[in-house]
């Protein structure tokens, strides 16, 4: 099973990896767990400067998505 890496990217350029990983079948299933992280960081508070986002890549680093927390769908 794949794993993917979930790291959160600052708008200073800040990064906070995620060394451990997830195992997910797909990218669709790993895409939705990152849209469930921005939702939940952006709830918490603290993440409303334009400039952040999740950075996701595969188990060989290649980038597979990125999504900006200002895209971020709170009402689900």
């Amino acid at each position: 099973m794949p794993r993917y890496f979930f790291v959160v990217c600052g708008p200073d350029g800040e990064s906070h990896d995620d060394n451990a990983g997830t195992d997910f079948s797909n990218e669709a299933g790993a895409f939705a767990y990152a849209e469930r992280i921005v939702r939940e960081l952006k709830g918490a508070g603290g993440y409303d400067e334009p400039g952040w986002a999740l950075l996701v890549k595969n188990e060989n680093g290649e980038e597979v998505a990125l999504l900006p927390f200002s895209d971020a769908n709170l009402h689900n």
